[in-house]
């Protein structure tokens, strides 16, 4: 059969594609403004570490629907979920920990929860995931090259 698309019948004119787009940069420079307040609470305030932080309670900080902020971290700063968000900011940090020559007697299992995971399995999983190797195998990397 026929199908019409709604454009063919009725053209946008000049003036609807310019307030679109005016849209289209108010709401991105909107999000900009949330991107940076979320990479400060996760880099200053180190919120990653919390216990039980959730979508939620990330949201309700920044003063957002949950939405709104599911939408940003996977469009946005793409990243395929929130975990995925939040274990790379943890990952970060224990690489660091793992790194640091003054940490060399630090067991994994407590840079794993001072990074902010609950147990030692996830913390492994998420750390070879991103990394390739173990925090072991990282650690023993990292002091072998300095």
């Amino acid at each position: 059969m026929m199908r019409v698309d709604g454009a063919d019948l009725f053209p946008a004119g000049p003036e609807v594609r310019a307030n679109a787009s005016a849209a289209a940069s108010v709401e991105s420079g909107t999000d900009q403004k949330l991107v940076d307040a979320l990479m400060r609470l996760m880099a200053d305030e180190r919120i990653y570490r919390h216990d039980n932080v959730t979508i939620g309670t990330l949201a309700t900080k920044l003063g957002i629907p949950e939405y709104r902020l599911r939408r940003l971290i996977n469009q946005r700063l793409g990243y395929r979920n929130f975990n995925v968000f939040l274990n790379e900011h943890r990952i970060a940090e224990a690489k660091a920990a793992l790194a640091d020559p003054s940490q060399a007697e630090v067991p994994v299992i407590t840079i794993a929860m001072d990074a902010g995971f609950q147990s030692l399995g996830p913390f492994n999983r998420a750390f070879k995931a991103i990394t390739g190797v173990t925090p072991t195998e990282y650690r023993r990397l990292k002091a072998s090259a300095a």
